[in-house]
């Protein structure tokens, strides 16, 4: 069997041709340039050095526009999380937390309303889909461990949503021990703040019941004043009724 020598030429071109097609898959799986070891690509104009980081250790990263931060509000965790269960209409677990909605209360199983709150927040924020989580400042946890929020999908308020819609009520006991208290969705539907009734407070002396005449000071006379024969009442302090017989500016 004649076999043909294999040429110089071929032993230097295979290899070279087998480690540029090793350096493009390197680059689209990491974002970086083989040779310059240059951020390209994901790394370089999507994400941030550690979400960079990330891709490298097979962690979720979520895209920039993808996460509404500027929605957050307060010092608490403000976040962007997978959702992977949908446990009822107010409560969501994620990748890494599980998420109670704050100050919304919608049915529990096997109580009226319960599958068509579960379905909206489904439908609204579906597995599988990212979410922004803005923590509760005042109320970070419930005592099931559950992380208290305002959560957003695709930038709406689900909060709001399901007490727009008519599906949850404000758990009106916290109240006072939310951050979320002061939001417009919770002022409205029973977060109200209730102003302290305010007395009436009258620039009118009750001396002088037929008609308004200032409290002192000024003290006034009757020349300083239209009206003449008048009721008037003790103390008088303008002393219109000089001779006490209830007679005012006679």
């Amino acid at each position: 069997m004649n076999v043909k020598p294999i040429s110089i030429a071929a032993l230097v071109v295979v290899p070279f041709v087998l480690f540029i097609a090793a350096g493009l898959v390197y680059q689209s799986q990491t974002g970086t340039d083989i040779v310059t070891g240059e951020k390209t690509g994901l790394a370089a104009n999507e994400v941030g050095e550690k979400e960079f980081e990330s891709i490298l250790k097979n962690e979720i990263v979520v895209s920039k526009q993808d996460f509404d931060s500027h929605k957050c509000s307060g010092e608490a965790k403000c976040i962007s999380q997978l959702i992977t269960k949908i446990v009822d209409g107010d409560t969501i677990h994620t990748s890494n937390y599980k998420i109670r909605l704050s100050l919304v209360d919608t049915p529990e199983k096997d109580e009226p309303g319960f599958e068509k709150a579960t379905e909206f927040t489904a439908q609204m924020c579906p597995v599988g889909s990212h979410i922004t989580i803005d923590q509760d400042d005042l109320q970070p946890y419930d005592q099931y461990d559950r992380l208290i929020a305002h959560v957003f999908c695709e930038g709406k308020s689900l909060n709001s949503a399901l007490l727009y819609n008519g599906l949850a009520e404000i758990s009106t006991e916290f109240c006072i021990t939310s951050e979320f208290a002061d939001k417009s969705w919770a002022q409205r539907y029973g977060c109200e703040i209730e102003s302290e009734p305010v007395s009436e407070i009258s620039d009118c002396d009750s001396s002088y019941p037929d008609f308004c005449i200032p409290v002192i000071p000024p003290d006034l006379d009757c020349g300083d004043i239209s009206q003449k024969r008048f009721t008037v009442l003790q103390p008088d302090p303008h002393r219109f009724d000089g001779d006490k017989d209830g007679i005012g500016c006679e």
